[in-house]
Parts: structure tokens; sequence; C-alpha cells
């Protein structure tokens, strides 16, 4: 019976990674328009929940105020993002004359003017590159904004039916109940996390801007979106984020003075985000190892890029919570819980 057991697990895991795979054009719209969706429900949460002299929105007013905040940031964050890869793109080449200039400022400072490996390393970055590489990742995932729009505009048609075909599908009884709270808690740990992470990411983005904006630091607003999206990346995203301005500081200007300020300012803002005011937003509600979060970046980023690497937290808490609430898995969602403390729904 385990070998039965573990044979069709084994299948089913195989079909699984086939269908992310070669289903991701399909698949990655998708779900990034439940991403969209779990925004939308979230501000329309917050600003439900605020009450003046004990008056607060109607459920359909806050509702239609987030949608329209969030579709509006959206379009937005597309049209600056487009136009911005662009002109960063159409720098780039300006970018690299003084970043070999640089190098060599530096190579010299250690005798290395005439070193045939000062030449080739010089051969070997390629700024251009680089920023162009970034910009049409960029500008790929832009493309998809209006496929992901009309997947989430369906997703909230079908919103109401969702619980009901849910209940006709797990019949009567205490199984019902207890899909309903796994559900339930999915749906909660999920939309805190994304909450908590939106919020984060905003601070930080605002924060970077105003740094890189007082060095007068080119693109400012483009890196500072960047720094927003990137954000949402786990360990390695704000690393990433970060470099690239940091880079373009180097290669901007002529002293290292302004380099290291925002080198300085970046690397700052977001220890004091990720490390202190992130955690304690957050709390215990994603209970996740990190060693389980890296390898989940690792696997979701291989399949699916930069959306795999924002979704690859949700992925993991969706698939610890699943995983909890059956015997033959429950082992694995011990795993891939930080303390080895999982609770399976009532």
């Amino acid at each position: 019976m385990k070998i039965v057991q573990a044979a069709a697990i084994a299948i089913l895991v195989t079909f699984v990674f086939a269908l992310v795979t070669l289903g991701k054009d399909l698949l990655i719209p998708m779900v990034l328009a439940v991403f969209i969706w779990y925004l939308i429900n979230v501000l329309a949460d917050a600003i439900g929940s605020v009450k003046v002299r004990g008056f607060g929105l109607p459920k359909a007013a806050a509702f239609l105020l987030a949608l329209t905040t969030i579709g509006s940031a959206l379009t937005l964050f597309v049209n600056l993002i487009s136009t911005s890869v662009n002109n960063v793109i159409r720098s780039a080449p300006r970018y690299q004359q003084n970043v070999d200039a640089q190098l060599e400022r530096i190579a010299g400072w250690f005798g290395l003017d005439e070193s045939p490996q000062l030449a080739e390393l010089l051969q070997q970055i390629d700024f251009t590159r680089t920023i162009q590489e970034l910009g049409f990742t960029l500008a790929g995932f832009i493309r998809s904004a209006g496929v992901i729009l009309v997947y989430t505009l369906f997703i909230f048609l079908e919103q109401k039916y969702f619980l009901p075909k849910i209940d006709r599908m797990a019949g009567e009884g205490t199984r019902r109940q207890k899909i309903r709270n796994m559900l339930r808690r999915i749906y909660d740990d999920t939309k805190t996390y994304i909450g908590v992470k939106t919020l984060t990411s905003v601070c930080t983005g605002v924060v970077s801007y105003g740094i890189m904006a007082m060095f007068g630091l080119d693109f400012a607003i483009f890196w500072a979106l960047l720094i927003f999206l990137f954000n949402y990346i786990p360990i390695i995203g704000s690393i990433v984020a970060t470099f690239f301005p940091s880079l373009l500081a180097l290669v901007q200007f002529p002293t290292l003075g302004p380099f290291l300020g925002v080198v300085i300012g970046l690397t700052t803002t977001q220890i004091v985000v990720g490390n202190i005011l992130e955690p304690r937003l957050m709390g215990n509600t994603l209970n996740l190892s990190p060693l389980v979060i890296l390898l989940s970046l690792a696997l979701w980023g291989m399949l699916w890029g930069i959306p795999g690497a924002i979704l690859c937290v949700p992925i993991t808490v969706l698939i610890t919570i699943i995983f909890s609430n059956f015997e033959p898995t429950r082992p694995i969602a011990i795993l891939l819980s930080r303390d080895g403390e999982v609770r399976s729904e009532p």
C-alpha cells in the first residue's frame, strides 16, 4: 500500500512539474492576476477598517476605491517603467565609457595599468548589455499586463461562486468545514504576507527615491520602481535592486562620494525595513524555514524567472498549509516549516 502511495505521489509531482514548466505562459499571468486580486482585497479591507467618528465607507465603496487605486497605480507603474526602460537603454553606451575609465583608475591604484588581465576584465564587464537585458526582462513582464488585468477582472466576476463550488465538491459534514477552514487560512496568511510585503516595498521604494534624488542619480524614479518590485523577491531581491543604482552611481559621478552615499543610504534602508520593520509587521504568519525559502526562490526563479521569484513565498505557504492537513504529506509540511510546528484545520 505504501509503495502504491509513493508511486502515486511521484506521478503527481512529475505531472505538476511538467504542467508548471510547459504551461508557464498561461499560468504566470493567471497567478499574477491572483496576486493583484489579493492586493485589491487587502487595500479594500484596510480602507473599510478606517473609521471617522465611528463611521466608515460601505464595503462596496471601499472595494471600488481600492480597485481604482490599484488600477491607477498599475497603469502609472507600467507607463513609468516603459518610458524609463527605453531611456536607460539609450543611455547605457555613455555609461560604458565611464565604467572603463573608473576601472582603469581603480586598477591604477594597484599598479595594474599595463596588465593584460585588466584588459581582459574590461572586456568582460559590459554595462550596456547588463542594462539592456534588465530592460528587456522588464519589458516582457509589462507586455503581459493586459492579459493579467483581464484575468483579474474574471477572477472578481467569479469570486462570489468560489465557496458554493467548494461546498458542493466537498460534500456534507466535517469535511466541508475542514476544507473551508483550510481555504480561509490560506487566504488570511497569503493576504497578510502580500499586504505587509507591499507596504514595506512602498516604504523602501519611496525612501530609496529620496536618497537617489538627493544625490542627483539619473533615472531615480526608475530605480525606485525597480527596488519596489524586487523587494517582493526574498533574500536576494534587495541585494539585486540595490546593486544596479549603486553601479550607476559609480559610473555617473567622477568622485566616489556620491557612490558611497547612495550605497550606504540604500543599504541602510534595506536593513531597517527588511530586518526591523517587516518582521514586526509579519510576526509568525509564515513559519517557513529560511533554507526552504531560498530553495523555493531558486526553483521558482528557474521555472518562471522574475514572476516566479516574486511568487515563490505565497506558493510555498499554500503548499505547506495544504500538506499540513493530510497525514501522508504532513511530514513534508513539517520539513518546510521553520520550527516544526504545523497545525491542521479542525
